[in-house]
Parts: C-alpha cells; structure tokens; sequence
C-alpha cells in the first residue's frame, strides 16, 4: 500500500468510516456524515492512487486539495504525540561501542577518554516540519529534525528507521507502541532556540541542488546581459570618440554622453530585475510534534584539550544501533569532524573555529557570536548572499 493510500485509510478508519483497499491502488470508503461533510464526500465512493484507476474511482494525489482537508477535519488532533518505543533485541557488546563512539567522534585537535557506557533511557523529540521555497519555481517538501532532550545532540540519521517502526508496529495493533506521559526536559523557549541553531544547515543542504540550478540560470542570464550592454556602450563610446575627433559641437557630445549613461542605467536596471526574478523565499511552518521513549547506552566522555577538561556524553540507541550526532555548538550543522576551543571547550565546525576575515585571528564563533573580539569585525558582514559567487563581474560595472 502507497504512503498516501495508507495515510488516507487509517485516518478515516480512525473518524469511523468503512475503508476496504480494492486494486489498483484505490480505496472503497463508507463514510459517517461528518466525514461527508468534512472531505466533500458522497456516502459510498471510490479513490484511486495510481496510473490506472479502478472503476468510478476519483483520483487522489498530494497536489491535489486533499491533504488540506484532512488537515482541516483532523484540526490539531495527532500534532503532539508521546510513546515509548521498547527494543527489538538485546545490547551491543561494549566494544562494538567504543568502536562506534570512535567513528562517530572524530576530533581535530583534541581527544576524549571514555570513562563508561551505562544503560539508561532516553527521551528524542521529532519536530516535522514543512519547507516552502519559491522563487522562478515553487518546491515543498517534509524536513525532520530530530533532537536528544538529555544532551541536544542531531538524531536526523535515523528518522527514517524510526518512522518505518512506527508505521510497522502500527500496522500490527498487538505490537502497537505505547502512549506515554514525558516530563519536558526542554522548555519552549530551548526548543525553539535549538530549532533556530539547527534548522538552517538542514534547510540550506535540502534546497542546495535547486539553489545550484537557479545560480546557474541566473548566471547565464546575466552573462547575457552583460554581453548585451556591453556591445551597446562599446558602440555609443566609439560613436562619441569619433565625433569628438571631427570637433563636433558640446550639444551632440553631450547627447552621445547621456546616451551611454542611459544604457548603463538600463543594464543596472535589468540587473536589478533578475535578482527580484531569482531571490528565494523559504518558509518553514511547525506541523506535528513527537516525543518518544528509547532505550539507549549512554557513553560518558572527558572532552580534553590542552589543561582543560570538560564532560559529556552521547547516546547509543538500542532499536537504531548508532550514536547520536553532536552539533556544531556556534552553526548547528552536523559535523563529521570537530574542532576543540581553548576556552570553554565548545565542539565546533572547522569552519566556526577558523581565523578572521579582518585579522586572522583563530575565533571560536558560540564564544563569540557576533564579532572577532579582537578587531570587533562582526562575522558575515563582508558581501555575500546565495547568488554571490561567481557572477561579481557580470553583474558589475560594463
């Protein structure tokens, strides 16, 4: 059964209608009045997902108006759900774990001494939410990001593995996961400064390859431009040399002089109107909220780096087998190598350790956000913005 085939069938199973998957790919539904009332539905009827549909069916598709009104039926119901989800085999041996811990932290200029891996639980909340980007094309997708409330450490790389549990349990009602009262280790304002930190690297590396495509376009267009008014005020310039040279009188000089700032202004101008054409809007809406309870092996680590010392630990998931992964503490990227500040030991991006633009000083970004604290540049405030490599010259002077 479909994503969309299933979704459908469970959600209106759960509003009390008659569902009964009939081939291809389509649903028979019997639906109460509400339900009628809700999706615009008669009492009987046919739904079809696939190329071919069966007989009197209607089609259904995600660009269709449908999901907004499931939405709308279902209201916030099944936007905050909390379980605990209990293992499906024993523990890993100890050194499977330390190997894992060792592929998982991979430091640059420090080192950790692991003191012990303990069993414990711990709670991971997944946030779901729904990236809207628009510019010349218009996109949407579902981005998950996955927290460890114990530590704030990334699960994202098994949201996959845990929504297929969920979903197989599920569809079985014995093994069904079991609803559970979570006390919030995270309050709002935490989860929202986390979301805010993180949120960006995700939606930045999700839309890279459509932001590659439109840079390219809007490089080609504006190579175009560039050729374009560059051959006009290459010709009006040397029709203003000649009549300068036949000693023509100051009104026609003057005239060939506004001509060329008139195609300056108007290349300017073009300029202006392709980065209005490509710039990106991104709008990234909060839709479904889940915490839930999983059993883990807790390694705890003395972070070392020079005379300092500083503890943590990182989670090992016993239905998942892997570690979570530590962001980056300035950008909130996740990093597959870390490098150590010498002041309060933050486990950074190579990028958010690295030295001034101004004056090469080495600065830890999450010690110091805002600027370089030794010639107070403020970080990214130089030229820059998603269409800004590569195209400098074209869009400059002609």
């Amino acid at each position: 059964m479909s994503d969309l085939r299933d979704l459908l069938a469970r959600t209106l199973a759960a509003q009390g209608a008659l569902v009964e998957p009939i081939d291809p790919e389509g649903l028979e539904i019997c639906a109460p009045p509400e339900v009628q009332e809700a999706l615009s539905l008669p009492e009987w009827c046919r739904v079809g997902f696939g190329a071919v549909l069966p007989e009197q069916a209607v089609r259904i598709s995600f660009e269709s108006d449908w999901a907004q009104r499931l939405m709308d039926m279902l209201g916030r119901r099944g936007t905050y759900v909390t379980l605990e989800l209990g293992p499906k085999e024993t523990r890993a041996p100890e050194a499977d774990l330390e190997r894992d811990l060792a592929r998982t932290l991979i430091l640059e200029n420090a080192t950790y001494r692991l003191q012990e891996i303990v069993p414990s639980a711990s709670v991971y909340f997944l946030l779901v939410y729904h990236l809207t980007s628009t510019s010349d094309d218009k996109r949407e997708e579902i981005i998950h990001l996955c927290l460890n409330e114990s530590n704030g450490a990334m699960a994202n790389h098994w949201v996959g593995a845990l929504l297929a549990r969920l979903r197989e349990d599920g569809a079985a009602p014995a093994a069904e996961p079991v609803q559970a009262e979570l006390p919030l280790a995270f309050s709002g304002q935490r989860v929202r400064e986390l979301a805010e930190r993180m949120l960006p690297p995700l939606v930045r590396g999700r839309l890279a390859p459509f932001v590659a495509g439109m840079e390219r376009r809007m490089a080609r267009d504006l190579e175009r431009l560039h050729a374009y008014y560059s051959d006009l005020r290459a010709e009006a310039a040397t029709w203003l040399e000649d009549r300068k040279r036949r000693g023509d009188d100051k009104e026609v000089l003057d005239g060939g002089r506004a001509r060329i700032e008139a195609i300056e202004r108007e290349y300017h101008a073009k300029v202006a109107d392709l980065h209005r054409k490509y710039a990106m809007t991104v709008e990234v809406r909060l839709m479904q909220a889940l915490r839930v309870r999983l059993p883990v092996y807790r390694a705890h680590i003395a972070l070392l780096r020079r005379k300092g010392v500083r503890k943590l630990h990182l989670d090992w998931s016993v239905p998942f087998k892997g570690f979570d992964l530590m962001p980056c503490e300035a950008c909130g990227a996740a990093a597959k190598v870390y490098s150590v500040c010498d002041d309060r030991l933050h486990c950074l991006c190579p990028s958010c350790l690295s030295g001034c633009p101004a004056c090469a000083r080495e600065c830890c970004r999450a010690c110091h956000p805002r600027k370089c604290p030794r010639c107070g540049q403020p970080w990214g405030s130089g030229p820059a913005g998603p269409f800004s490599d590569g195209i400098g010259d074209a869009a400059g002077r002609i």
